[in-house]
């Protein structure tokens, strides 16, 4: 079951303790604003998290930092978990105000989570965040996306505890082959979300997209896009076909109007 920040004037439900002891949790910056704007950023964060696990409040099973949310998995008793997390927010909060200069919540609400009750659903959440940057197309395989554990799966442990490590690879056989293949199988559950999110994640994801494409071709504006039908019909086909934005939003992210995204599309 999902839980997530109401207003003030309701009370917050408390959580229920999964079977497993394991979690998907999910951060999400306030108003889907960017949690990290450089890499050290990013360092900052896991070393925080790397923090909460040698106090021995959780054992982290699997993450992946993307530019405005975070997911991990991990092994923790509910309060431990809440603790560790409440420390975290805190903590990066604090130092991602001072390197921005500005204040007030980084993180929108209260953080969510959702019980893992059995191996598929862990490994299935597992392939979902790694895979993450994928289906933002952000990299073209989770191994040349830096920050996620999955390259923490292939080689040396620098975050993930060990044990917990040993145990998802131990349902592989110990292969990391078979652990690897596993991540290239279709899998369209969306894990942590709600029908509610479906717009939010869908946007979420064409934002991801746009970003990617920009870097990729080297593009600082709209402006640039707009000014090649070649590109405007390359992001307009990512946004609408790939991503399933509507028109009118995908307009809107590109700063142009919903007849020249039609257009591009019919150009094709």
């Amino acid at each position: 079951m999902l839980y997530w920040g109401h207003g003030r004037e309701m009370a917050r439900q408390r959580r229920n303790e999964s079977a497993t002891g394991y979690y998907h949790v999910m951060m999400r910056g306030i108003n889907r604003e960017f949690l990290f704007r450089l890499d050290v950023d990013k360092h900052h964060f896991l070393e925080l998290v790397k923090e909460q696990q040698a106090k021995g409040f959780i054992e982290l099973v699997a993450w992946c930092l993307m530019n405005n949310h975070v997911h991990m998995i991990v092994k923790a008793e509910v309060a431990a978990l809440s603790k560790a997390v409440k420390i975290l927010s805190l903590k990066y909060s604090a130092y991602y105000n001072r390197g921005q200069r500005r204040v007030g919540p980084v993180f929108g609400d209260r953080f969510r989570s959702e019980n893992i009750e059995d191996d598929g659903y862990l490994l299935g959440a597992l392939r979902y965040i790694h895979m993450n940057p994928v289906k933002a197309q952000l990299a073209k395989d989770p191994a040349d996306y830096e920050w996620s554990s999955f390259g923490e799966y292939l080689g040396e442990s620098m975050y993930i505890d060990q044990g917990q490590k040993d145990f998802v690879l131990g349902l592989f056989g110990k292969n990391v082959a078979s652990f690897a293949q596993f991540h290239a199988q279709v899998d369209d559950d969306r894990y942590l979300e709600t029908r509610e999110d479906a717009d939010k994640y869908r946007e979420e994801l064409a934002a991801s997209v746009l970003e990617g494409f920009c870097n990729e071709l080297g593009v600082t504006s709209a402006k640039e896009i707009q000014s090649s039908p070649e590109l405007l019909e390359e992001i307009s086909r990512r946004l609408v076909q790939d991503v399933g934005l509507s028109l009118r939003k995908a307009a809107g992210l590109l700063e142009t109007t919903h007849n020249r995204v039609y257009q591009a599309l019919q150009d094709e």
